[in-house]
């Protein structure tokens, strides 16, 4: 029986992927591991930790592991080492693939409306400010918004991560980077402006993006709404409604008031499931499918 392992069980992520695990219909044994337990040979394990246990667990399971799905970020940008989003660059793993990176959620939510417009469009320039909330920081945010007298009860924050030399934000150079490396785009120019509000589930994001050719708006929705996870509207979705729901959602497409070639829209996706966990589900689904028949 293939084993399949979540190292980091007692994390949220650790949870929320187990329950996505459940969901998978191909046959395979689970197992659950603290990020210190000692972790035996499995077939694929999926890192639920952040950036300092990932780096330390990798080299020590390289020779007891054939896959390894990790879901921190400290891979994401390693030459060779894939970032995966299953939906749109699933060639990217191979046979010979060791280690796997899944994306920033907020870069996850851009890309999937992108996706559907490469084969279409010639993509130049990307524009978002983001709209994050409280559980992308984790159980400690969660539980500072429900204190008394947080600063992100009723609020805007505009600063996610660490303010880097450059004066961007961490969490803005991960949709810059990753963007570039997922959508295979490296010449591409992407602007970000990353914000945590007082919401306590679904990431959104106010779009910009402007191509070589002018934007057929029936053949954009089109696209999108034939795409696998991915919803059109015409109405107005909130994150609210985008709570619990596997698809990405995408409302308020227009064109520019000067400019055929740039279109604005709004996305809004739960960061919990597409952003995080059901993504490392489908991860672990392909390599299930394709390496464990």
């Amino acid at each position: 029986m293939t084993t399949v392992g979540i190292i980091g069980i007692n994390g949220m992520v650790g949870r929320n992927v187990q329950a996505q695990l459940q969901k998978i219909k191909h046959p395979f044994e689970l197992k659950t591991f603290g990020r210190n337990d000692e972790i035996p040979a499995l077939d694929i394990a999926v890192l639920c930790t952040d950036n300092p246990v990932s780096a330390a667990l990798v080299p020590q399971l390289k020779d007891r592991v054939r896959f390894m799905v990790d879901m921190s970020s400290q891979f994401r940008m390693t030459p060779r080492i894939p970032l995966v989003i299953p939906e749109i660059n699933p060639q990217t793993i191979t046979g010979d693939t060791h280690l796997i990176a899944s994306p920033n959620c907020t870069t996850t939510g851009l890309v999937m409306s992108l996706a559907p417009l490469r084969d279409f469009y010639h993509i130049q320039e990307i524009f978002f400010c983001s709209y994050q909330a409280i559980s992308g920081g984790g159980k400690k945010l969660l539980d500072d918004f429900h204190t008394l007298g947080s600063l992100y009860a009723e609020n805007c924050v505009p600063l996610i991560g660490s303010i880097q030399d450059n004066g961007h934000t961490s969490e803005e150079l991960k949709g810059l980077y990753e963007t570039r490396k997922i959508m295979d785009w490296p010449q591409v120019k992407v602007y970000c402006h990353t914000v945590r509000v007082g919401v306590e589930n679904s990431h959104s994001l106010g779009i910009t993006i402007k191509a070589q050719e002018n934007f057929d708006l029936e053949q954009v929705k089109k696209l999108w709404n034939s795409f696998p996870h991915l919803a059109y509207s015409d109405d107005i979705i909130t994150p609210k409604q985008a709570s619990g729901k596997e698809e990405t959602f995408i409302c308020r497409l227009r064109v520019d008031v000067e400019d055929p070639k740039i279109i604005h829209y709004f996305v809004t996706f739960d960061n919990l499931l597409k952003g995080a966990a059901m993504n490392g589900r489908q991860i672990v689904e392909l390599l299930l499918e394709r390496f464990f028949k």
